[in-house]
Order: C-alpha cells, then sequence, then structure tokens
C-alpha cells in the first residue's frame, strides 16, 4: 500500500516524518479509512494483525517490538 499511496518502489518507510505522510496520504484518499480486524496473534516479541483492509483487501501485518517495548518493525502483506 506504501507504493500505492506514496509512490514509494521499496515499500519501506523509515522514520516518524514519512509514516505520518503515508497516514495522511491514506486519509486524503480514503477519508472513511476503516480497517475489520479478524484476528490478533502473538509470537516471541512480535503479534501479527489479520484484518479486512480498504478496496476488500485482505492484510496481515506482523509487528515486532525492541528490549523497550516499542515497534521497531513492521512487515504487512496484502491479497
Amino acid at each position: 500500500m506504501i507504493k500505492v499511496a506514496l509512490g514509494i518502489e521499496t515499500g519501506t518507510l523509515k522514520g516518524k516524518k514519512k509514516i505520518r505522510n503515508y497516514w495522511k496520504a491514506a486519509f486524503n484518499k480514503v477519508p472513511d479509512l476503516h480497517f475489520e480486524l479478524k484476528e490478533v496473534t502473538e509470537g516471541v516479541g512480535s503479534i501479527a494483525i489479520y484484518y479486512k483492509s480498504v478496496l476488500g483487501k485482505m492484510a496481515i501485518e506482523v509487528m515486532f517490538f525492541n528490549e523497550g517495548g516499542k515497534v521497531n518493525k513492521v512487515v504487512a502483506h496484502y491479497t
């Protein structure tokens, strides 16, 4: 979705400013943006969220936590 929203070919965002711009672009394109949570699973140092995303796409996002308990990496997969 990063490629679609911002045209970033790598599909990768680093830093709060880039993430903020991504969400701003997403809300500008889809003002009534919402997601339907299906399932949340947990692993060692991570969680995976399975949900229905925009355009009817299903998504899984895996969030990895650092030693301070903050998310330091997210990997997203879409149908």
